[in-house]
């Protein structure tokens, strides 16, 4: 037996004061009375021999003595030890992600049910096993570290809520592998709707909260930009996923709404774990308020069913075009965007490289410059020869004409609304993408546009001239093309911050008012938030606006989190851990204390008032 408050056990210097009371009595005084007949009628009642009112007196102290220890020994709370299988100590991982929020057809989220089943298992563990609570979902937080108040453990279970953020399991691991390293025989308990891929020295158990049957399409990926070569239209792209767990096909219901009027309506129907995406056309100004909402019947999540944005006024991107020949359909392209206010050009010759004002984007045509500037996305055509990221072989002669191209990857953000039908080109060199660029237009078997991030730098290459190209001055393909592939270079820089998708978790640099156009996972609400000290994570979805005329836009849009997985009928990734003992020959000793303690006072009680103990 051991105790888990020892330092309680001092108190049992209190027997000194009985023992004093007992040992040290006031003696008996002589008082004078009229006369001595009702005394010698108590002394006939209460006739009894000295040696038992001795006992009695003795038995008093005793009782006295033994309920101070009880109290003293139920302070300390005695514990036995547990069997050689219990664990030393239980780390509680519980998921709070977006998809915990899921609800069943009696309305109860995943956390709720992850709950009960936490608080079950707590009431089986030895009071001695120490445990430590983490709530996950981007980040890890540690709630309770190495405790033994089971108390404060289920108060702060209860205090637990889903929030509306992408679960990252590996930063759950590390924290739950950092607590256990402190206490051996550590086990950790994760609680949850799918399980963590753990690793082999981790005693890890998954006890699942998902539903049996799930039904969920939301949207997974959202961005809203200025049409490259159009004044006041924008382009919404919308990716709708349906969550593979799903027993049937959905039917979903997609409407956008601009400033308030129904603008776009989409029927989808979608296969379980099938994707769609969504190009929205949309008229409108600067300043106005968009939504778009997905409704799915007995769709179980609400938080990836809708998206709020404002259209955005970015100021026009910085475009430094360098180039040895410049081709007239990259002029043609290029200058219409300056008349739809797009872009600002920075026109120069390679004899003036290198350039003294940066821009958002590099254009190269026909050349290219050493060494490589590694600061700026860059956009390269018809390159003549190899340098730093890009890497091609010049076809001799005036290049090699194809009758048709074929879309690698039709759904990338360079091609949207780019159609490859009817495009014939001419290929000037063969582009060796390596493992960092995307090809994304194929003539014959050979990429010539290709796209992709090379060290934390975007980048575009094109192996084909335009003014050779038969067709290609009749199409738009082109230009679109080299809108989108300025557009998406420059996703980043400081003239599309406010078109930019952020997501709860990111952190946002903004001070002050800003007011919310909240969605809370069944309807907008209009809200406000006062942000203090500069720099705050995002804790909402939906769009904001401050007094300074920004804007922005969070949104769930995460495919992991839309794909609510269904039950598993035996948790296939948890370790069989053995079932432990929970210490019996102490683990009642709270209750039998306090039935001990009771039967002592009453005991006590009688014999004073019924038998005469003085």
């Amino acid at each position: 037996m051991r105790f888990l408050a020892p330092h309680l056990l001092h108190l049992a210097w209190l027997a000194l004061i009985p023992l004093a009371l007992y040992l040290f009595k006031k003696k008996a005084r002589r008082v004078p009375v009229s006369t001595l007949l009702f005394f010698r009628s108590l002394a006939r009642e209460h006739q009894e021999s000295a040696w038992l009112r001795k006992i009695k007196k003795w038995l008093s102290l005793l009782l006295t003595l033994l309920m101070l220890f009880l109290i003293v020994l139920a302070l300390a709370r005695p514990v036995g030890e547990a069997g050689a299988d219990s664990p030393g100590a239980v780390v509680l991982l519980m998921d709070r992600s977006a998809s915990m929020a899921a609800r069943d057809e009696k309305g109860r989220t995943r956390l709720e049910e992850a709950r009960q089943l936490a608080r079950a298992k707590l009431k089986s563990l030895p009071e001695q096993v120490v445990v430590s609570l983490v709530a996950c979902d981007a980040k890890a937080h540690v709630l309770l570290s190495r405790s033994r108040n089971r108390r404060e453990c289920l108060r702060l279970l209860d205090e637990l809520s889903p929030r509306p953020l992408t679960l990252r399991p590996d930063i759950a691991l590390v924290t739950a592998a950092r607590l256990a390293e402190l206490e051996p025989g550590t086990q950790v308990w994760h609680f949850g709707d799918r399980p963590f891929e753990s690793g082999a020295d981790l005693a890890y158990q998954f006890h699942s909260a998902a539903l049996d049957a799930p039904l969920n399409a939301g949207i997974t990926a959202f961005q809203i930009r200025p049409a490259p070569l159009a004044h006041d239209r924008y382009e919404a792209f919308v990716k709708v996923t349906a969550a593979p767990a799903n027993t049937r096909r959905v039917t979903s219901t997609l409407e956008v709404t601009l400033a308030g009027r129904l603008a776009q309506l989409r029927e989808l129907e979608l296969e379980p774990g099938e994707s769609s995406a969504l190009i929205l056309p949309l008229e409108g100004v600067k300043g106005q308020r968009m939504t778009v909402q997905l409704k799915t019947p007995g769709d179980c999540l609400g938080w990836d069913d809708a998206v709020a944005a404002v259209l955005p006024r970015s100021r026009p991107l910085v475009v430094a075009w360098v180039a040895e020949n410049a081709d007239p359909f990259t002029e043609l392209a290029l200058t219409s965007m300056i008349e739809a206010g797009r872009i600002e050009m920075l026109r120069g010759t390679p004899a003036a490289w290198p350039m003294s004002d940066k821009p958002d984007v590099y254009v190269f045509e026909q050349w290219l410059p050493d060494p490589w500037p590694a600061d700026r996305p860059a956009i390269v055509l018809n390159p003549p020869k190899s340098a730093g990221p890009v890497q091609v072989r010049r076809l001799t002669g005036a290049g090699l004409p194809h009758e048709s191209v074929r879309s690698a990857a039709p759904e990338h953000p360079v091609l949207f609304r780019v159609s490859s039908s009817r495009l014939a080109i001419t290929q000037t060199g063969v582009l060796d993408t390596g493992a960092s660029l995307e090809p994304l237009w194929m003539a014959g078997s050979e990429p010539v546009l290709a796209a992709g991030e090379v060290e934390g730098q975007r980048l575009v290459v094109s192996a084909f001239s335009p003014a050779r190209s038969e067709q290609l001055a009749l199409l738009p393909a082109f230009p679109l093309m080299l809108g989108n592939a300025l557009y998406w270079c420059a996703e980043q820089a400081a003239a599309l911050a406010e078109i930019q998708t952020r997501h709860p978790g990111d952190l946002l640099e903004e001070e002050g008012l800003l007011r919310w156009t909240e969605w809370d996972g069944t309807r907008f609400l209009e809200t406000t938030e006062v942000l203090q000290g500069g720099v705050t994570a995002i804790t909402r979805l939906g769009a904001w606006e401050n007094g300074d005329d920004r804007t922005g836009v969070s949104a769930l849009a995460s495919a992991a989190e839309t794909s609510v997985p269904a039950r598993a009928t035996e948790d296939s990734a948890s370790a069989s851990l053995p079932a432990f003992a929970a210490g019996p020959v102490f683990r009642d000793w709270p209750a039998i204390l306090t039935a001990t303690l009771l039967f002592l006072l009453l005991l006590e009680s009688w014999l004073f008032h019924r038998k005469a103990v003085y």
